[in-house]
């Protein structure tokens, strides 16, 4: 099997000197603005490489030159598109070593920058095992979401260049359908990792906006003081709901690695709880760590209350390292509540107020779920109450395909499961088994089962158990 493998990846490797090859997405700036393609090809066309595209196979909007710099084998070829229609799909063909392309290809924008409804998916470290990574690879790239972090740690040796193009040959079907936001992790930082991507700013530390989110991508490689200046003006001065940062090497984790981060807690920690980051998102440790709420400000060696912006409330660090490296055992510390051995990635949906968290193994199914409510907690700060009693709404939409939104009310902190059965009884998958804090929740149900594979088309149940409440509804699933 291995010696398949190896001959697999010398055909994929002997192919990407004679074609256009490594295409991916990034952006200057936010999704629709600033997003650039970006692919490579061994050699210059006589005539010049271009790009044609369009919203139709017609590419109506023209062909175009790009812009070229050496990279490793060749050349790399850029395009930066002009501000793109939302939820639209771009067709588009290249014209590369003299030749258009045999085929269209599609790429499908995000959603609107300035809605404050939106996703995204984030995850990394997916050096050493390529077969995994391209397991990754293949189910991220089925998952519909307006754009990923990538939390660093690609490839096993920045400085080689067969770990780099085994890394494009195994994640081409992620890596060409979606737009990604990188930061450096500390096996491949340097200068084939800075030539490959275009992202925002200066393209080692970043920011950009979308909707009400604030996305700050830090470089946890060098530069920290000059980082941590740079951090404070731009917490200080955003006034969005979210604040969601973003950076390879994680503050609070077991193992090998707990002390890597240490030294900045009085710099850019510091920074997270004085201006409230809500959400703290690392890699480097090979498996999934949801943190407790943590807060410096308040102590050191124990969680607060509950998630959140407001003083007294405290971080949420997620760390999602596990796209193909060799998977770490889980550990223990006062800051945990939940530490997964397993290939993970974790996807946020943001809906004004609310922030919901899920993460999954690489079959899609659910590992954890938890959501922020800052409405909930806005109106308890104001004197009123949070809900008065459980409750469990119909679902939304109903009928659905492919996917349907469940809200749930606590007016305790309570252990919450919710699961979802067929017509017969039986256990379809859970969709969330946690405590969970008093306020409003949801839960997004993409119509599969626990091992991720499609459910039949027909009538399911829906039924939420909170402390000694329990409640069903009834959702109809359409094909």
């Amino acid at each position: 099997m291995r010696n398949i493998y190896l001959l697999a990846s010398v055909f994929l490797l002997n192919q990407s000197l004679f074609c256009q090859d490594h295409i991916h997405w990034g952006s200057t700036g936010d999704p629709l603005n600033g997003l650039t393609i970006t692919w490579h090809a061994s050699s210059l066309s006589s005539t010049g490489d271009q790009i044609k595209w369009g919203y139709t196979s017609a590419y109506e909007q023209g062909a175009f030159d790009v812009d070229h710099r050496d990279d490793y084998g060749g050349y790399l070829f850029d395009y930066t598109f002009p501000t793109l229609n939302a939820n639209s799909t771009i067709h588009y063909n290249i014209y590369t070593d003299d030749e258009w392309g045999h085929a269209t290809r599609t790429f499908q924008t995000s959603t609107d920058p300035g809605s404050t409804q939106f996703s995204f998916i984030a995850g990394g470290d997916s050096r050493t095992n390529m077969s995994d990574w391209q397991t990754a690879a293949n189910w991220l790239a089925n998952e519909s979401t307006d754009f990923h972090l990538f939390l660093g740690d690609h490839v096993n040796s920045g400085t080689s260049t067969t770990d780099w193009t085994y890394w494009y040959n195994n994640g081409v079907n992620y890596l060409e359908r979606n737009l990604i936001y990188h930061t450096a992790g500390n096996h491949e930082y340097g200068s084939i990792y800075l030539n490959q991507f275009v992202m925002p700013e200066n393209e080692r530390w970043y920011s950009f906006e979308f909707g009400n989110a604030l996305f700050i991508c830090l470089l946890t490689e060098e530069d920290f003081s000059t980082q941590y200046t740079w951090l404070v003006e731009q917490l200080s001065t955003t006034d969005k709901t979210w604040k969601i940062v973003f950076f390879h090497k994680p503050f609070f984790c077991t193992g090998s690695h707990v002390d890597d981060m240490t030294t900045y807690r009085d710099t850019w920690w510091q920074a997270f709880d004085d201006y409230g980051v809500d959400v703290i998102l690392g890699g480097h440790v090979h498996y999934y760590l949801r943190s407790k709420p943590i807060n410096l400000n308040v102590s050191s060696t124990a969680a607060v209350a509950e998630y959140g912006s407001e003083p007294g409330q405290g971080r949420l660090q997620i760390l999602s390292g596990s796209y193909g490296a060799p998977v770490y055992a889980p550990g223990t510390g006062w800051f945990i509540e939940e530490n997964l051995s397993t290939m993970n990635y974790t996807k946020f949906e943001i809906d004004g107020e609310v922030l919901v968290m899920n993460a999954y193994n690489m079959v899609g199914t659910l590992i954890d779920n938890v959501t922020i409510n800052k409405g909930a907690a806005n109106i308890a700060d104001g004197g009123a109450t949070v809900p008065s009693e459980y409750s469990l709404d119909q679902n939304y939409p109903n009928p659905f395909n492919p996917g349907t939104t469940i809200l749930y009310s606590l007016p305790l902190a309570s252990k919450t499961q919710l699961s979802i059965y067929n017509v017969s009884g039986q256990l379809v998958t859970t969709l969330t088994n946690n405590h969970h804090l008093a306020g409003k929740h949801s839960v997004h149900w993409e119509g599969t089962d626990g091992s991720g594979n499609p459910v039949s088309a027909g009538v399911y149940f829906c039924r939420l158990r909170a402390g000694a409440y329990s409640q069903t509804i009834k959702m109809v699933y359409l094909r």
